[in-house]
Order: structure tokens, then C-alpha cells, then sequence
């Protein structure tokens, strides 16, 4: 008899049930039953969430493990108790050396001693997580924080001596922002770091210093955003380092040369930063300089030289104050008919 013979309908539900039943219990006892289910063991019940890129568990606090005592310090942190977060990081870092939370426990010690104003201090496990552990996701938020510190020391942040904030730390400041651009080369936080070197020496009337900062800027960040500006900003810092029209024009030459430069490949970002403005400057310089030769000939009885320079301006600097006072130097010394 075929199997279909128990599936055939019937008037009378229950007993079209019981046949079933029979059935299946016949199939069960000719080993085609389903195997039993197997005995997983529970899920755990940890959430889990992405931060920087990682997915960590996320441990409420009340146990002693390390997971749960730094999840507790995240809500210290967050709950406005720096100091206690300080506390319980010194003891965690003195009794697990080796976890692999260390570097968290670094990085909320550093944001604890930042949020009670200690900056400086806030350096030292940052410095600590940024040279022990460079594969640590946490290296790039770390790097982020050192240049805030940076940016504020640069600010007129100092550190605390004798219970007064009196010690400048502008040159720590500076050796921050040069080891971001050798931690993480290429990177936006780098070229920050590098245009805001270069930036503070060119307020700070350095010219020199912020000269090289520029010039090393451009080498290193060709294609950068802050490209335009660290070339005008060169040429400005040549105007600044000119002494004088008594003094050599180099300077002054290779400030226009740069200029010139800036015009061509950026004419709509030169109307921005100004460039025609420099010009003008450079070109006004040249033109007193000229006018000055001038005169140091005729002091010296060299008329001939004299009458060229004074001509030189008259033609090469028109419509300035420079070419009225050669032209009326040079009438009121040689008369008309010295004009060239």
C-alpha cells in the first residue's frame, strides 16, 4: 500500500488526524525522524558599538573587570568628574600594563587632565599612547587632541609654576605641530600642523623663520589647499626681510618674481589675497631705490651716471612721487635739456 493511501480525504476530521499521526510516527520509526536540536549555548548579551572604526563592547559599570572600570570612567568623563577618572586611570594603568585598554585608559586620562585645565600635563599619556601604541585606531583622535594643545599654547596658554600660569610653552608648542606632520605624513592634520608653524612665525614678525616654514610647506604639500597662501605669504615674508632701499634688492627681485608667479596660475585667488596691492609696494620700492643711486652719484660729482639713474625713474616709474622729484632734480641740476 502506497503512502498516499493516508493522506486520502475522510468525512470525519479526527480520524483523517489520527492517520496522519500514524504516519508520521511510522516515517519516525523508518529513520527518517529529524535529528534533535542541538544545545546552543545562550547568546551573550553585550551590545556592541563602532568607535573609530572598531566594534567594542559596551559593559555597564559594577564589575571589577577592566572592561567595565573603563566604561565607568567614559561615564565619569562625560558626567563631569575629571578627577576621579585621573584617579581610577593611575591605579588601572599600575595594575594592567598589558591590557589591551590600555590605550583607552591613556586617552581619558589625557581628556581629564584637558578638561581641568592641566594641558600640559594632558601631554604625557598622550605622548605615551602616540609611542607605544602607533597601530592603535585611537593614534588619529590622539593626534587630533595634541594639536588642539598646540594651538593653544600658540594662543598664550602657559604653564603652571608656583601656583601662577607664567611659563610660555610656545616652543613645545612648535615641536608638537612639526612631530604631527612626521606622525602622520600627508595627512589634513599635517598640512594644518605645517601652514600653522609657518603662520605663527609670520605674526610674530620672525620673517625669516616663517620664510623656511613657507618654503618647506610648499615642498612637502604641493597640492595642497593652503598652497596659494603660503606663496603669498612668501613673497611677504621677502618684503620683510628687505632692509632697505640702502641695502640689496635681492629680496625684493625674487618677492616680484613670485608675485608674477601667483598672477599666472591664480589670477581670481590673487584679487583675494591681494597680490596687485604687493605689487604696487614692490614696485613703488624699486623706483625710490632707483632714485636714490641717483643721488648718490650726483654727492659724488658723477653727473653723467647721475642723469641716467635720474631718467631711469623719470621713464620706469611714471605717475609716481618718485618720477616728479627725479624730474625735478634732474631740471634743477642739468636743466631741460637733460630729459631723455
Amino acid at each position: 500500500m502506497g503512502l498516499g493511501v493516508y493522506f486520502r480525504p475522510m468525512k470525519c476530521s479526527g480520524i483523517r488526524m489520527l492517520i496522519a499521526g500514524c504516519a508520521l510516527a511510522g516515517l519516525a520509526g523508518c529513520g527518517f525522524a529529524s535529528h534533535p536540536k542541538p544545545n546552543y549555548p545562550p547568546r551573550p548579551s553585550a551590545t556592541w558599538v563602532l568607535k573609530h572604526g572598531v566594534w567594542v563592547p559596551v559593559v555597564s559599570p559594577g564589575t571589577n573587570s577592566p572592561a567595565a572600570k573603563v566604561a565607568a570612567m567614559i561615564v565619569d568623563l562625560h558626567q563631569n568628574h575629571p578627577y576621579r577618572v585621573i584617579h581610577i586611570s593611575k591605579r588601572f594603568l599600575k595594575h594592567h600594563k598589558t591590557d589591551p585598554l590600555v590605550p583607552q585608559v591613556l586617552l581619558l586620562q589625557g581628556d581629564a587632565y584637558n578638561l581641568v585645565g592641566r594641558k600640559y600635563r594632558a601631554l604625557f599619556p598622550y605622548e605615551d599612547l602616540l609611542d607605544n601604541f602607533p597601530n592603535s585606531p585611537l593614534f588619529g583622535p590622539c593626534l587630533e587632541r595634541e594639536y588642539n594643545i598646540a594651538c593653544a599654547f600658540l594662543a598664550g596658554y602657559c604653564r603652571n609654576f608656583l601656583g601662577m600660569r607664567i611659563l610660555p610653552v610656545t616652543g613645545d608648542a612648535i615641536r608638537l605641530l612639526r612631530r604631527i606632520q612626521d606622525r602622520q605624513r600627508g595627512s589634513p592634520l599635517a598640512e594644518l600642523s605645517g601652514i600653522r608653524v609657518a603662520d605663527y612665525y609670520y605674526t610674530q614678525g620672525e620673517f625669516h623663520s616663517a620664510l623656511t616654514s613657507y618654503r618647506n610647506f610648499i615642498r612637502r604639500y604641493p597640492y595642497s589647499q593652503f598652497v596659494v597662501k603660503a606663496n603669498i605669504r612668501e613673497a611677504q615674508c621677502l618684503l620683510g626681510t628687505f632692509k632697505g632701499v640702502r641695502f640689496d634688492l635681492t629680496p625684493l627681485r625674487n618677492a616680484e618674481a613670485k608675485m608674477d608667479s601667483i598672477l599666472r596660475h591664480y589670477p581670481r585667488l590673487a584679487e583675494k589675497y591681494q597680490v596687485k596691492a604687493l605689487e604696487e609696494r614692490i614696485y613703488q620700492t624699486e623706483g625710490k631705490k632707483e632714485l636714490l643711486i641717483a643721488k648718490f652719484y650726483l654727492r659724488f660729482s658723477h653727473p653723467n651716471a647721475a642723469k641716467f639713474y635720474l631718467n631711469r625713474v623719470i621713464n620706469g616709474w611714471p605717475e609716481t612721487i618718485w618720477a616728479v622729484r627725479a624730474r625735478r632734480k634732474l631740471i634743477n641740476t642739468f636743466g631741460t635739456g637733460a630729459l631723455r
